[in-house]
């Protein structure tokens, strides 16, 4: 796949190039009708680029190794990253993409940047396709209470997804053996968008769910992980326990027909009239690409690097076993140069993957001495696999916390904001110093008192 690619990347570059010089003038004058056709084809090579891209990246998640590089990371670096990307798809159709954020853009959630943009951009890109010209496309982003997570939703105000297609879309077809072709879905690729879009989502530990109704829009939701450590154990827990058994068949719902009180609505004309609401059809879209090796457990433990490796070694280790995680697996670190690991293997299987691993870092990086911790099995069960993984990243976290000495640059917790002024905690310091000063200067009076009594002075008179 990645040879047929580079196949195809190259003349499909050459064409997109010899039509940009046409268009800029490079061979003579041409006509506004002539730009505009010169446009239209770039932006369809444009659309071919990104069909190769997810061609492959669908390919590297049918085989189970995504090369996936999580990270904790901003929402306004992921928005801004995302909103360069759209570009090219907004202006020709001249179409607002919107952005109701409602957490503080400075939250992190642990994402791979280069994936979570992709994801969104397809989404966008498929909500620009259902939206009329000069129409408007919303991307919203929340924190759902009671949660440790950010919430992430594309809305458009389009022809909506019938049901007949939506469970065309979802069913047996789009599996990991065929693609689905579907038009009236306007998802690029003709249904490649979608499929791979909850691919993506999987790889962030959440489903991928659509909720729309006919004749009035779509909405495309998914969920990233906030919270530190402990969010992304129950994040990562809960959604290991639903690929535990099988594959999940999509969910539907539908909204119960109802009519509107016909007294509170008059048209134009004065007169009172019915109105019956479409229903809503919603579906939950899971990972259907490949499946966990090892359903009754998973395999974890810590790897750590001596204190004498350099900065940058670890952090061409982090890259390396970061990209080389498997679908169901988990890589996270906890300070610069240790990590918790939770792999998808049996108790038989760990040992040849930590020698493989080992063997590839030190042809890498001979310098990387790395210490593996004894494997300990973690049962697939409700709340025995979400304590005690969150139990072993909680501490891994506290321990190389109160361990660092934070020499290599000015760094705080993983997943925590970055050390900045508070006002509040001033305040409350300034208080504390004064109330301390005081404490300290009662003391010392009374044990002057006391000493003057126990002077021999004191008792000689």
């Amino acid at each position: 796949m990645s040879e047929t690619a580079h196949d195809l990347r190259s003349p499909l570059t050459t064409v997109r190039e010899s039509m940009r010089l046409v268009r800029d003038g490079a061979a003579g004058d041409v006509t506004e009708e002539q730009l505009l056709f010169l446009d239209s084809a770039m932006d369809q090579c444009d659309c071919m680029f990104q069909m190769i891209e997810e061609m492959v990246q669908l390919e590297r998640l049918r085989t189970g190794i995504p090369r996936v590089d999580r990270q904790w990371v901003s929402i306004a670096e992921i928005r801004k990253s995302i909103e360069e990307t759209l570009r090219p798809w907004v202006i020709p159709r001249k179409i607002d993409v919107l952005w109701d954020v409602m957490v503080d853009v400075q939250t992190r959630v642990y994402a791979d940047i280069a994936l979570i943009r992709r994801l969104v951009v397809n989404l966008a890109t498929n909500a620009i396709r259902a939206t009329r010209e000069n129409g408007v496309v919303l991307v919203q982003v929340h924190s759902p209470r009671g949660s440790n997570g950010v919430r992430w939703a594309v809305i458009d105000r389009g022809n909506g997804i019938k049901r007949s297609v939506l469970e065309r879309m979802t069913g047996e077809q789009s599996g990991a053996d065929t693609l689905p072709v579907d038009a009236e879905l306007n998802f690029a690729g003709e249904g490649l968008g979608l499929l791979i879009s909850r691919q993506l989502a999987a790889l962030h530990f959440s489903e991928l769910q659509v909720c729309s109704r006919v004749g009035q829009g779509t909405e495309v939701s998914f969920n990233t992980v906030s919270g530190g450590p402990r969010g992304l154990a129950e994040a990562w827990s809960n959604w290991r326990l639903r690929k535990r058994n099988a594959i999940q068949q999509p969910r539907f719902s539908d909204g119960k027909l109802h009519r509107v009180d016909q007294a509170n609505h008059v048209n134009d004309k004065g007169l009172e009239e019915k109105r019956i609401a479409l229903p809503i059809t919603s579906a939950t879209l899971s990972h259907n690409a490949t499946r966990p090796k090892c359903d009754q457990g998973v395999a974890t433990g810590v790897v750590s690097l001596g204190a004498a490796v350099s900065r940058a070694t670890a952090d061409r280790l982090d890259h390396l076993l970061q990209r080389q995680q498997r679908m169901f697996d988990l890589v996270y670190r906890v300070e610069a140069r240790k990590w918790v690991w939770a792999f998808d293997l049996d108790a038989d299987s760990i040992q040849g993957r930590i020698e493989a691993v080992t063997d590839e870092a030190m042809t890498l990086m001979p310098d990387a001495r790395m210490n593996w911790s004894a494997p300990q099995m973690i049962p697939l069960c409700d709340r025995v696999t979400h304590s005690r993984l969150s139990d072993l990243l909680v501490r891994s976290t506290l321990v190389a916390s109160s361990l660092a000495s934070f020499n290599d640059q000015d760094e705080v917790r993983l997943g925590t904001l970055p050390l900045g002024f508070s006002e509040v905690a001033a305040s409350r310091l300034d208080k504390e110093m004064k109330r301390l000063s005081y404490r300290f200067g009662v003391e010392a009076r009374v044990l002057a008192k006391q000493a003057q009594k126990l002077s021999p002075e004191a008792h000689g008179s």
